[in-house]
């Protein structure tokens, strides 16, 4: 089968390497669409414990062929994979926080992942979907269950108001869900007049460039003390410094942006948060219990009744052989985008 191949930091290729086939307990997924995550350019532009690696976990497909111990009803069911393998046994995962699992692994990082004709995984990853929901938007629950694993975290409730501060793609879906949800005011802010136009056109009620006006300012004139609520969705060291002051005291941060691991925060950032009393919570993947949670499972409901928009969110496509192309372009800073979606079966 043909394959977009990490082989080391700033290298990936499109070659042939072998088919897999479903060992026990595990389904094999022909993929008919990849999304590609913030985390797979991280790995490609920064690199990666491990070579050579088949990126991706942001994939949908048919299931067309299983393993021993496993059930041939799946054969021909579409599904989106679940990423995360916890091994169910540990104290975390069965507390139910698998994402703490002491000895997970995961599609794409850990070991082969989407961006393949084929991949193979344990029957408990493959997410069953109704045959009429889109290949393409099947590829993008998974960040979709990371923004609604953030509210979760923040224990949003109707009618509060909230600051997102990101609207890449993780802030797009924030932003949607905040208003399926029933947020009363969604704030978001970007240095990207394009990404702002999308946040509005999905449920922002004001956006706010923070290369233009004073964003702390400005929320304050909307919000008085703050939001009930802030999503930090950008991984930049500033901005997350600037979370305490667009949040109301006793409200909650909830971080998902990847911090740079070499810069530091002054600890007035902690002094700040301890005067506010502020509950600055950590956001990782996206599961609760029973297995993959409630996250998914919402998600889906979004997609099957319309309230979440995800053909906005995308901004390119590519067949999955153009995929060192656009890796470069994108290393390069030579393309802007939203979500790409790669295609396994044909140029596009």
């Amino acid at each position: 089968m043909k394959a977009a191949v990490l082989e080391d930091k700033m290298v990936l290729t499109y070659k042939d390497v072998p088919t897999p086939e479903p060992t026990p307990g595990h389904v094999r997924l022909q993929v008919k669409a990849i999304s590609i995550c913030g985390s797979d350019i991280k790995r490609y532009v920064d690199g990666h414990r491990m070579y050579p690696l088949i990126l991706g976990h942001e994939s949908s497909g048919i299931i067309d062929r299983v393993g021993s111990g496993v059930s041939e009803r799946y054969i021909g069911k579409h599904a989106a994979i679940i990423p995360l393998v916890p091994c169910f046994e540990c104290e975390q995962c069965r507390r139910g926080y698998y994402s703490a699992c002491h000895s997970y692994s995961f599609i794409g990082s850990r070991q082969s992942g989407g961006f393949a004709e084929y991949v193979d995984l344990p029957e408990r990853n493959v997410f069953i979907l109704p045959d009429d929901l889109s290949f393409e938007h099947a590829a993008l629950i998974e960040p979709s269950t990371v923004a609604r694993h953030m509210l979760a975290l923040g224990d949003f409730k109707r009618g509060q108001t909230a600051v997102v501060l990101g609207a890449g793609s993780i802030g797009l879906m924030i932003v949607q869900w905040l208003r399926i949800l029933g947020a009363d005011q969604i704030i978001v802010t970007d240095i990207l007049e394009d990404n702002l136009q999308i946040a509005s056109r999905v449920g922002a009620h004001v956006a706010l460039n923070p290369s233009k006006v004073d964003v702390i300012k400005e929320v304050q004139k909307l919000l008085g003390d703050g939001a009930d609520l802030t999503l930090e969705a950008t991984g930049v060291p500033q901005v997350l410094e600037q979370s305490i002051f667009v949040t109301r005291p006793r409200g909650k941060v909830v971080l998902a942006g990847n911090q740079p691991l070499d810069k530091s925060l002054h600890l007035t950032f902690i002094e700040n948060m301890m005067r506010r009393e502020i509950s600055l919570i950590g956001c990782f993947m996206s599961y609760s219990a029973p297995f993959p949670g409630h996250e998914w499972t919402e998600t889906l409901a979004a997609l099957s009744d319309g309230s979440l928009d995800m053909d906005t969110l995308i901004s390119h496509r590519y067949s999955l052989s153009q995929a060192p192309e656009v890796f470069e372009k994108i290393g390069t800073h030579q393309l802007a985008h939203q979500k790409i979606i790669l295609n396994p079966e044909e140029a596009v």
